[in-house]
């Protein structure tokens, strides 16, 4: 073999034995960065800028469970109108929905209770005018000694009692809206107070009795509404006077009205196994309506301390739970949970974190996806 053969063979035998220590140092590198990392994830700084960590503490928890409700009229801020005459409705000036003055007209009524009203005054008036009369002539003659003291005493007393049959059939006829001055069949319903028309029971023409206990008008300010929630037997125990409420519906679902509970009634029903709580929200706006459904969130007033982390930072893998949680700075491990109760935005851990532990919260997703990419 010549010397050029020689050197060819040399320089090719070099080359693959460079080659070959090359991949066996690489190689021999990745099984050390694997098997030093622990099968944990490295962040770069650009996307650690996008990541948000937070300790895990722990944090004071309420017990709280959902009820079913609906909105109610604040019966303390109710006034329903029962007819005090019996009669015929000559017409109504009012609508449901309307907004009505104190005072102001809602319906005529033609009774002929009104008509015995007026008589009876009108006899007591003339009663009371005889009775005037014999007063002052008695009066004359006692002052002349033309009468005597007990006939005195008889005529004055025959004239307070006038006097006072006037004043009661008076009232009596004001009471139930008949006039003193003109003879008027028609009874007038005033409204008591100021407020909405939430209820109307009458019509041009309805017979109306005083004897049948149906109201002709409900007004209502809503200022106030009454939440009423139907809360299970089983759940009775977790409820307390005072307790926060949450309520949304089914028209306003992304709004909450908030309040607390001022009534936990005393009667369970039999058949649905229920007792009806209550609360009072303020409702100026005027949003909600009486006998709109409602979904309550009951939360007790009284809380307890558990470990617990938002529940942003949980991750659902495989019906599991997973955090990443923090080894350094720029270091990430995948963890298994245990979660418990969840309140508000966050969830108890019973397993898997310490106080103290950091985990992500803002881009937990992403740490875990790239995670489990990387393994």
């Amino acid at each position: 073999m010549n010397t050029k053969s020689i050197m060819k063979n040399i320089l090719i035998i070099t080359t693959l034995t460079l080659i070959l220590a090359g991949c066996s140092k690489k190689e021999k590198e990745v099984v050390a960065e694997s098997n030093g990392a622990n099968n944990q994830l490295t962040l770069s700084a650009d996307q650690l800028l996008e990541m948000q960590l937070q300790e895990v503490n722990s944090v004071p928890m309420a017990e709280s469970f959902t009820a079913v409700g609906e909105v109610s009229f604040d019966e303390d801020n109710v006034v329903r109108i029962y007819p005090i005459v019996s009669g015929s409705v000559e017409e109504v000036h009012v609508s449901l929905g309307d907004y009505v003055k104190k005072g102001q007209l809602l319906a005529t009524i033609l009774s002929t209770d009104i008509t015995v009203f007026q008589r009876d005054y009108n006899v007591a008036k003339a009663d009371l005018e005889v009775a005037d009369k014999n007063m002052s002539r008695a009066q004359d003659l006692y002052a002349s000694g033309m009468m005597s003291e007990k006939d005195f005493a008889e005529a004055k007393k025959e004239y307070t009692n006038a006097k006072s049959e006037f004043n009661e059939k008076k009232q009596i006829l004001e009471l139930y809206g008949g006039s003193s001055e003109r003879l008027d069949a028609t009874f007038r319903v005033l409204a008591p107070r100021s407020g909405y028309i939430v209820e109307r029971n009458v019509n041009a023409g309805t017979q109306i009795r005083t004897d049948n206990g149906t109201n002709i008008f409900t007004i209502s300010d809503l200022k106030t509404v009454w939440i009423w929630a139907n809360v299970h037997e089983s759940d009775l125990a977790k409820v307390s006077e005072g307790d926060y409420v949450t309520v949304t519906t089914i028209a306003y679902p992304d709004q909450q009205f908030k309040g607390s509970i001022t009534k936990i009634g005393t009667m369970l029903d039999p058949a649905s196994r229920v007792i009806r709580v209550r609360t009072e929200l303020n409702n100026e706006n005027g949003l909600l309506k009486p006998e709109m459904f409602a979904t309550v969130l009951i939360t007790s007033k009284t809380s307890e301390k558990v470990l617990a982390i938002p529940q942003a930072a949980i991750v659902l893998e495989n019906n599991q739970h997973y955090v990443m949680k923090a080894i350094s700075d720029n270091t990430f491990e995948k963890v298994k949970v245990s979660v418990g109760r969840k309140f508000n935005e966050y969830a108890e851990i019973n397993e898997g974190l310490t106080a103290s532990d950091k985990v992500v919260v803002k881009g937990s997703l992403f740490a875990l996806t790239a995670y489990n990419q990387k393994n």
